[in-house]
């Protein structure tokens, strides 16, 4: 009856946390200009000045982070360099507030306030920081194998040691139940481990074959690639963003 008890609180405490949840309010963008090409599910507004053409289209927003897809091309005899670091977003808002029962609204258009420009994620840096998270995935793998190696082998020597004694029920308990503890322990040591390679791997293949990177772009030469610039929606309430209907922005 009282694990029964312990079940049903587990249950209720689980769909109070449940319930406690709700989806991310997304955005999306367009183009300004009427002067648009759809590609693949995709609307690329393009513009071109000094014999480089760019070309951009909004993907999605998920988790504060926007991503573009972004096509350079090079028209020039002039070799230029491509670097997605230098991309950003620079962004005006219509900030909403509450007076009694109606909504008024006030305009800013302070573009130059640096929390208003945000710059794409560089893959560069990103790549580094997913090698340092391999080393210390690494790193803790192979300490706690190493403890689980050790723990093991003292308990081997304690029961090499007591060969021929007569051991207690209450002996022979603790005995097996440290045995699971660390078959456990090495389990769960194997299976954090290779959840986490497997997640740094697909976020390795990302920044390396999804994303535009540093390239030097000669003529009649172009490239493209998904860039990822971060937003600051901290300011915004669950009710003003519902009742946002005009955030403008220039990548």
């Amino acid at each position: 009856m009282r694990r029964l008890l312990l079940n049903a609180g587990i249950a209720v405490i689980a769909a109070t946390f449940a319930a406690c949840a709700g989806p991310e309010i997304l955005f999306n963008t367009s183009p300004v200009s009427s002067n648009t090409v759809w590609y693949s599910g995709r609307e690329f507004v393009t513009e071109t000045e000094d014999s480089v053409t760019v070309s951009v289209a909004f993907e999605n927003e998920l988790e504060g982070v926007m991503t573009y897809y972004v096509v350079v091309g090079n028209l020039g005899s002039i070799p230029i360099l491509v670097a997605p670091e230098n991309i950003y977003y620079e962004g005006t808002y219509q900030e909403i507030t509450q007076v009694s029962d109606f909504w008024t609204a006030n305009i800013s258009f302070d573009t130059l306030n640096g929390n208003d420009t945000m710059y794409a994620i560089n893959p560069e840096t990103a790549l580094q920081g997913i090698d340092q998270q391999v080393a210390q995935a690494n790193a803790t793998y192979a300490n706690q194998t190493g403890l689980n190696a050790a723990t093991g082998l003292l308990q081997l020597v304690g029961d090499v040691t007591t060969i021929g004694q007569k051991k207690t029920k209450e002996e022979l308990h603790r005995e097996d139940e440290a045995r699971r503890n660390l078959a456990e322990s090495q389990a769960s040591n194997n299976i954090n481990y290779s959840l986490q390679s497997a997640s740094l791997g697909d976020q390795r293949a990302y920044w390396e074959n999804a994303a535009l990177r540093k390239t030097t772009l000669f003529q009649d030469n172009a490239i493209g690639g998904r860039v990822r610039i971060p937003v600051d929606l901290s300011d915004w309430d669950g009710m003003t963003w519902k009742r946002l209907e005009d955030r403008r922005g220039r990548v």
